[in-house]
């Protein structure tokens, strides 16, 4: 109910609408509840004519009350009969119904417009606020997740809750309007039977809310199989060359085919059950009807009902199935997308840990250096990076490099802010980054990433990534300095061309002169090179290493590296392994301490000299 009601208050900001709507679909069940009424004087008209002229003679008064506008048509259709006839009497009714009927279509349209505003703006805005709520997350989020399910939160989840818990808006404010009147119109004509009716029709509901309540079970578990199912044909479409290059093919295969099947069986179940719903409510008003038919046919046998209103009874009553039934499917559907609104709150609802601290300031510029005291950190319980001093003086290149798994990624995205230490403290200028917020520090800092990451958009919008005010004569320069320009002008419309998902359409080299060129375009003070070279060929990487030493001039640099051939000019090399600072000094220095360094050093040596 919780999550039920969090959803409903996104409908607050159109009270406007809300209010319309309640007012025309409010008319519209009124309208239609009177039209099905009216038929008593049409059948009245047809089996009963002396009823009908026996009218004339009493002067309907005015009243609130649905037997005033029987007697008001009555009494015309009387005057009318006996003026112009029987037959235009009864066109007369005939046209009081169908008036009626045609007016309350008209205002259920006027109410399906103002639902369908209400509809989309609510779905806009859960959908955004979702997508707010992702994009502020911590690193730490993302990377915990599987990526097909945060993605089915944000799209598929949020689709269901519009079709089985937004459209439901209709049946919670229209149906129950349209049980109160046509229930009201029923009672007038005979209290006995609505009785009779409802003393049976509870035990239909009972057992039909227990099915519905199953589907919000299902559901859940439903949509995390479909989320896993996302996760893998992202990784698939990722990694086809390694699935046809260890041909892997039917091992993939075999466990997409595991969750499709279970998904399939978990569908079918709730499909299932979704379908008896409304299987077992209809059945359950046909026995109903049933019972009507024989109740009412004796109250019509014994006089206490005529037969023109027993057929008006009839003709509301069915009128008053329809909501019933509708109500029934709806807490289906509700049970349903509650499932999905329940997932993407946890997704809204995750605290981010990485974020300003209320006393926060802003620092526009970096004066003097950045200093590691004591760091530790661990994603989970174990060190990953332990007890770690390092002072980083402005304008320096400091190299990190090292084992795979020692450390230096982690250390560059601490000081990045990705992460806080577990232990320790990293001060910019003397200022602890978790005391600096977050904008300011992330204006002051780039990064240069192995894997170039960039969007399905144009090379301009790729450069110009987050800066929307820089002018184009700029873009322009920033590639020129990153040996971008030339290329960029090759390709089919030049600063305009679409590069593809991830920039699928350009070459290794290119994506990232591009992501070189967003860096040196943002002009940070801080620049983080996170193996920026290492999956380049030798051709390409003359090219890219040519426009690094072109971003990282009059800059403070932090480069981790693979290839210590590209590390050697370094102000300071930092050796980390198992989480430790093993070696630090100059290339020189490190190479005379005969350790770890050196070590690394001579077997890429002997490497690139077997090539």
């Amino acid at each position: 109910m919780k999550t039920y009601l969090r959803i409903l208050n996104y409908a607050r900001p159109y009270k406007d609408k809300i209010v319309s709507y309640i007012v025309f679909i409010a008319l519209s069940v009124v309208l239609s509840a009177l039209a099905l009424y009216m038929l008593r004087t049409v059948m009245d008209m047809l089996f009963y004519p002396n009823k009908v002229a026996d009218a004339v003679k009493i002067e309907p008064i005015l009243k609130f009350d649905p037997n005033f506008l029987i007697q008001w048509v009555q009494y015309h259709a009387a005057v009318i009969s006996l003026t112009l006839g029987k037959r235009t009497a009864l066109l007369y009714a005939t046209f009081i119904v169908v008036f009626l009927n045609l007016l309350g279509n008209i205002f259920k349209f006027l109410s399906s417009r103002s639902l369908g505003t209400i509809r989309t703006r609510v779905v806009e805005d859960l959908r955004r606020d979702a997508y707010e709520k992702l994009i502020i997350k911590e690193i730490a989020y993302v990377e915990n997740r599987r990526k097909g399910d945060i993605v089915s939160r944000v799209t598929s989840d949020i689709t269901e809750v519009e079709y089985s818990v937004v459209i439901t808006f209709e049946s919670i404010i229209r149906d129950p309007l349209n049980i109160i009147f046509v229930l009201g119109l029923m009672i007038s004509i005979s209290w006995q039977l609505t009785l009779f009716i409802f003393l049976v029709l509870p035990i239909s509901s009972i057992i039909i809310g227990k099915i519905s309540k199953s589907l919000k079970r299902d559901a859940t578990d439903t949509q995390g199989i479909y989320g896993r199912i996302m996760s893998m044909v992202d990784e698939t479409v990722s990694g086809m060359r390694i699935i046809k290059a260890f041909h892997a093919e039917k091992y993939i295969s075999h466990i997409f085919d595991t969750l499709n099947r279970r998904y399939s069986r978990l569908s079918r179940q709730q499909w299932h059950k979704k379908a008896l719903v409304p299987v077992f409510s209809e059945s359950a008003m046909v026995a109903v009807v049933g019972l009507v038919l024989w109740f009412g046919g004796n109250q019509v046998y014994s006089g206490e009902m005529s037969a023109p209103a027993f057929i008006s009874y009839l003709s509301m009553f069915y009128l008053l199935i329809t909501p019933i039934k509708s109500i029934s499917s709806a807490f289906g559907g509700i049970y349903k997308g509650l499932a999905s609104g329940e997932r993407i709150f946890e997704l809204m609802d995750t605290q981010v840990t990485i974020k300003d601290n209320p006393d926060a300031v802003t620092v526009n510029e970096f004066n003097t250096s950045l200093d590691i005291k004591n760091v530790s950190f661990a994603y989970v319980k174990e060190n990953v990076l332990e007890n770690i001093n390092l002072k980083i003086e402005k304008g320096k290149i400091i190299a990190l490099v090292g084992p795979s798994g020692g450390g230096k990624s982690t250390l560059a995205e601490l000081l990045l802010r990705f992460y806080d230490p577990t232990e320790g403290e990293i001060l910019l200028d003397g200022v602890d980054l978790r005391n600096i917020k977050l904008e300011s520090l992330r204006n002051l800092t780039a990064v240069v990433t192995q894997d170039p990451i960039l969007f399905n958009d144009s090379i301009y919008n790729n450069i110009a990534f987050g800066m929307p005010e820089v002018t184009r004569e700029a873009v322009e320069q920033a590639a020129k300095a990153a040996n971008a320009h030339d290329f960029i002008l090759e390709t089919e419309n030049g600063y305009d061309t679409n590069i593809g998902d991830r920039g699928g359409l350009l070459s290794g080299g290119q994506r990232q002169r591009l992501s070189i060129a967003r860096a040196i375009l943002k002009n940070p003070s801080i620049l983080v090179l996170d193996e920026a070279t290492s999956a380049l060929d030798t051709s390409s990487e003359k090219i890219v290493q040519d426009a690094l030493y072109r971003l990282m001039e009059h800059r403070t640099s932090i480069v981790i590296a693979h290839r210590l051939s590209t590390i050697q000019d370094a102000d300071e090399i930092i050796v980390i392994d198992k989480g430790h600072i093993a070696e630090r000094g100059t290339h020189r220095e490190l190479i005379s301490q005969n350790g770890l360094y050196n070590t690394l050093y001579q077997l890429q040596q002997l490497e690139a000299s077997a090539q």
